[in-house]
């Protein structure tokens, strides 16, 4: 089995090393596959960030200096941390188990030390969250939704997309070793420079105790994610045994029942802790579903679909925020397109898989 760029340890999440798009070698495909970081600066920020309007693209009007440093501090954080945990998958030999854990790194990373929406009661982003299920000076259940969400869409989605959009990156480093520290060096700055603007515009710091404590679950993350087996989460079953729409539903389904947990309870008289746990087994029931129907070979087809659901959801929460001006159309209309090329690219069987059947050279106990 191959992990996430395609070695070993391939997760629940994973595409496999079966049948790959056609090739075009000329005009932006053939620039992308070239240049493969670029590829992935496009899906991140670009799906977390701009298409849900939290980075407004019309910045670009309103205001260029404002957009063009947001922007350097989105790709110095989002793509060096996608670029980084691609890489420690790949020399580590690991699979998507240890995607969750530096996710969840690099969460803390973005929204404990850079944002500091986890501690920031008075936080606009936050809202309500702000204050329901604070304790110890941080937002727990603000914490448990933004944290899923950088698992996913920050680090999980797009590295899944570079490999099934450029499937010839598989397996394949993009960083040097001078690569991998301008990388780091990039999160480190721009989460740092982010820290001194929440600091002069809120005028909050987290304190001493807040500081290190994020800092010593980064680390414990970072270790268990070096320590874990490379199958730790992977798919149960060799072959794919779910329906395509089914998995659509999954992604689209998931983040709308996470935000109407959260927000739907907040000046209630339930206490946050059912919620949290709520919404932690509702997570944990989505991901078991897929880690058992997923299959660990000929499963594209289905992967495309689950990417394709959390996108719509994206997207569609990117409309709802500007009704008024809905300027990230276009932006929905590009993602349209990639995914048209994405579902031609890897069609799903004329029929229905048979998960008691490993497809052809695959052991059954794989």
């Amino acid at each position: 089995m191959g992990d996430p760029g395609g070695q070993a340890g391939r997760g629940p999440l994973t595409p496999s090393d079966g049948p790959t798009p056609s090739a075009s070698h000329g005009g932006l495909i053939g620039f992308l596959r070239a240049h493969p970081v670029v590829c992935l600066a496009l899906l991140t920020p670009g799906i977390p960030e701009y298409l849900s309007s939290s980075s407004p693209l019309l910045a670009l009007i309103d205001n260029p200096a404002f957009f063009l440093v947001q922007l350097a501090i989105n790709v110095g954080q989002y793509t060096a941390g996608a670029l980084l945990v691609r890489e420690a998958l790949l020399r580590w030999r690991k699979g998507w188990g240890t995607v969750l854990l530096l996710g969840l790194a690099y969460g803390l990373t973005e929204e404990g030390l850079g944002d500091n929406t986890l501690f920031n009661a008075g936080h606009g982003t936050d809202g309500v969250l702000g204050w329901y299920g604070r304790f110890g000076g941080v937002n727990w259940v603000w914490t448990t939704g933004v944290l899923a969400f950088h698992v996913i869409y920050s680090i999980g989605l797009p590295i899944l997309l570079l490999g099934l959009a450029l499937p010839a990156t598989r397996g394949r480093s993009l960083l040097s070793r001078r690569g991998l520290l301008l990388a780091l060096a990039a999160l480190v700055t721009s989460t740092a420079v982010e820290t001194a603007i929440v600091f002069e515009v809120d005028r909050f710091w987290m304190g001493t105790t807040l500081l290190v404590g994020t800092l010593a679950a980064i680390a414990l993350l970072v270790g268990a994610a070096y320590l874990v087996p490379a199958r730790f989460g992977g798919p149960r079953a060799a072959a794919p045994s779910a329906r395509p729409r089914e998995y659509l539903a999954i992604g689209f389904a998931f983040f709308p029942l996470a935000f109407l947990l959260e927000y739907g309870f907040a000046g209630s008289p339930v206490p946050p802790a059912p919620v949290i746990l709520t919404e932690l087994v509702v997570f944990g029931i989505l991901f078991e579903r897929v880690r058992r129907s997923v299959g660990r070979s000929g499963n594209e087809y289905l992967l495309v679909d689950l990417a394709l659901g959390f996108v719509a959801w994206q997207s569609a929460f990117g409309i709802l925020l500007n009704l008024g001006l809905p300027y990230t159309v276009p932006l929905v209309l590009l993602a349209g397109g990639f995914f048209v090329r994405l579902r031609r690219s890897y069609p799903a069987p004329s029929t229905a898989p048979d998960p008691s059947k490993p497809p052809p050279g695959v052991a059954a106990g794989g």
